[in-house]
C-alpha cells in the first residue's frame, strides 16, 4: 500500500464534529487523508517515525487520529503557520493485506493506522497508533469510526 500523492473523496458514512487544527511545519495533507494531531499538530497518518522500534512506538503513541482533512493543504515554515478543517466521523479506508487484514470478524474492535489511506488490524511493536473502531468491512474498504475521543481512548 502507498501513502496518497493527491487528494481523493473519501466516502462518508455518518456523523462527526469539525475540528479547525494547526499543521505542522512542511506537512503534506491532502483531501479526504486520514489526519493525525502530533504534538497538537495536524499531519498526514503515519507510522511512528524513529531510528528504531522503541523510537518509532514512542512517536506513534504521541498520535491521535482525528478525522479526515476536508482540504488540501501544506504546512508552513513553522508548527502552526496554517490551520486546517477536519471532520470526525465513519469513513472507509484501504484495507492492509495478509495478516493484518481487517475483516467482518474484527467489527468492534481498534485498527490502526498506516498511512493516510489504508488501516490494518494490528500494530506491530506499539509502531502504530489507533486509527479508530472497525464499523464495517466492505467493497469500499474499511470503515472506521475515528474521532479523537476514540484515538484517546484507544490510547490509554
Amino acid at each position: 500500500m502507498a501513502a496518497l500523492t493527491k487528494g481523493r473523496k473519501t466516502p462518508r458514512f455518518a456523523g462527526g464534529g469539525l475540528r479547525n487544527l494547526p499543521v505542522a511545519a512542511s506537512a503534506v495533507c491532502f483531501t479526504g487523508g486520514l489526519a493525525i494531531a502530533a504534538a497538537g499538530q495536524a499531519r498526514a497518518g503515519r507510522e511512528g517515525q524513529g531510528a528504531d522500534n522503541t523510537a518509532k512506538a514512542a512517536d506513534a503513541a504521541t498520535y491521535r487520529a482525528v478525522g479526515v482533512f476536508l482540504k488540501d493543504v501544506t504546512g508552513g515554515s513553522a508548527d502552526g503557520d496554517v490551520r486546517v478543517d477536519v471532520q470526525e466521523g465513519v469513513f472507509a479506508f484501504k484495507n492492509s493485506a495478509a495478516a493484518d487484514e481487517i475483516t467482518q470478524v474484527d467489527i468492534g474492535k481498534p485498527c490502526f493506522v498506516v498511512d493516510d489511506q489504508t488501516v490494518a488490524k494490528t500494530s506491530p511493536n506499539s509502531t502504530r497508533a489507533a486509527a479508530g473502531i472497525v464499523q464495517e468491512v466492505g467493497p469500499e474498504g474499511v470503515w472506521v469510526d475515528v474521532s479523537l475521543t476514540n484515538s484517546a481512548l484507544l490510547a490509554a
